[in-house]
């Protein structure tokens, strides 16, 4: 009697306990997946590539703030000293350090100036043609071409090219109604400026508009941009990320923008010199467009390469602070470097490109402070390479080097804190390896 009531006793707890586990398993398994997207982890592949970022970040941080030793190279019995490796990374980081707080501070200072008054056109603006290059973006296209339907300034037409689609963009896209807007199918080719040559065939505008399928604009973004074409040839929008809130990585994507791009168009427009035009939101005269060639095919960062052609033929770029564009950033690692990569072999084959001709656009002098950046990285990483190879080096920086380094994170504090509040701030640690 006693072992059957030990076993009803026993039954009772499992019944009551078992649904119990699961639960607490399940809520277990909510949380992680939760922690897994709000990092940007949705593959087995981003951590891979999250922990490159990690990695390499600290080894370049540590090769520019490490600890001081001489650099000696042992060959036999022979100690060479090798420590003019490190006056070359030095002088070069001290350059571009200088250059990048020029940059920052003045970007941080016009951030607060408001943006021209531009007049508008009376009593007809000129025709705008939007350009759409969209490959398998039907869940995204008619977004925007709704937010094109409901713009404020009248006068413009739509072009979006399906591009070798193997979903139903052409049919999403065709089904919004609009005399104005026109989808044509193009399989063949490849890479976003195959299908902008293909589509600017169909344009019949004054102002060429670029944007990417999932981008996202308000109702007076055409009335505000045209205006800009009084005293510019092309203008670049301002660049907002729509999803800058979904996870850790999105949210330093947009905040670089902000702090970095955003500085740097400020500064190149306000002085006249340059502004350079994105992948989304730039905006060109149809007339300039065809006398540089269109966009070249062969380009991987086919935007870049417009911007300097522009600039080689004396045509004026401007940026226009106040015309937002809502863009989405990558929100996993392994996207964001696949991204990056195809950025960073088309800066090569714009420094093989431009370079010889250097003497022909004055404004690529800053311009290429970028590109001394990634030549730089992959000089550090080479120290560090000696480095593990058993040869010691000696990390040379000037004395007040340090100090102009807090001072640009200060700014770049002061202009996160300003454009994203305190959750900007809190990011700017995180920001800051980012950027290496």
């Amino acid at each position: 009697m006693t072992s059957e009531n030990n076993m009803k006793k026993e039954n009772k707890d499992q019944l009551s306990t078992s649904p119990v586990k699961p639960r607490i398993r399940q809520i277990f398994n909510l949380i992680v997946s939760r922690l897994h997207v709000k990092l940007g982890i949705l593959a087995r592949k981003d951590i891979l590539f999250c922990s490159v970022w990690i990695l390499s970040t600290s080894i370049f941080f540590y090769l520019t703030f490490g600890g001081i030793r001489r650099i000696t190279l042992i060959l036999g019995s022979i100690i060479l000293d090798i420590t003019i490796l490190s006056y070359f990374i030095a002088y070069l980081s001290l350059y571009i350090s200088v250059g990048w707080i020029f940059y920052t501070v003045l970007g941080f200072i016009f951030s607060f100036k408001k943006p021209k008054k531009h007049k508008q056109f009376n009593p007809h603006g000129p025709m705008v043609s939007v350009l759409i290059a969209a490959r398998n973006e039907e869940k995204v296209i008619k977004n925007l071409l709704e937010d094109l339907r409901k713009q404020t300034y009248k006068n413009w037409e739509a072009v979006i090219v399906a591009h070798n689609c193997t979903d139903n963009t052409y049919e999403v896209a065709s089904s919004v109604k609009d005399e104005r807007i026109k989808v044509v199918r193009f399989n063949g080719g490849y890479g976003k400026p195959v299908a902008l040559n293909y589509g600017i065939r169909y344009a019949k505008g004054d102002i060429v508009v670029v944007f990417d399928a999932d981008a996202r604009i308000k109702s007076d973004f055409l009335e505000k941009l045209v205006p800009y074409f009084r005293e510019y040839d092309a203008v670049q929008v301002r660049i907002e990320g729509s999803n800058s809130k979904l996870n850790l990585l999105t949210a330093l994507t947009d905040l670089e923008w902000v702090v970095y791009t955003d500085s740097v168009e400020r500064f190149g427009s306000e002085f006249g010199i340059f502004a350079l035009l994105g992948g989304t939101g730039q905006a060109i005269k149809y007339s300039a467009l065809k006398d540089v060639g269109f966009w070249d095919e062969r380009i991987l960062v086919e935007d870049y390469d417009l911007s300097l052609r522009l600039l080689e033929k004396r045509y004026k770029i401007g940026y226009a602070p106040d015309v937002v564009v809502y863009d989405e950033k990558p929100c996993q690692w392994s996207s964001f470097f696949k991204q990056r990569a195809r950025w960073l072999r088309g800066n090569f084959q714009i420094l093989k490109k431009y370079v010889p001709k250097l003497h022909k656009i004055p404004q690529m002098w800053h311009i290429l402070l970028s590109h001394i950046s990634i030549a730089l990285n992959y000089y550090g990483y080479g120290l560090a390479v000696l480095y593990m190879l058993g040869v010691t080096y000696y990390s040379f920086y000037f004395p007040f080097w340090i100090w102009l380094w807090i001072f640009n994170v200060a700014i770049i504090g002061l202009r996160s804190l300003k454009e994203r509040g305190l959750r900007g701030l809190m990011l700017l640690p995180l920001l800051i390896l980012f950027s290496y």
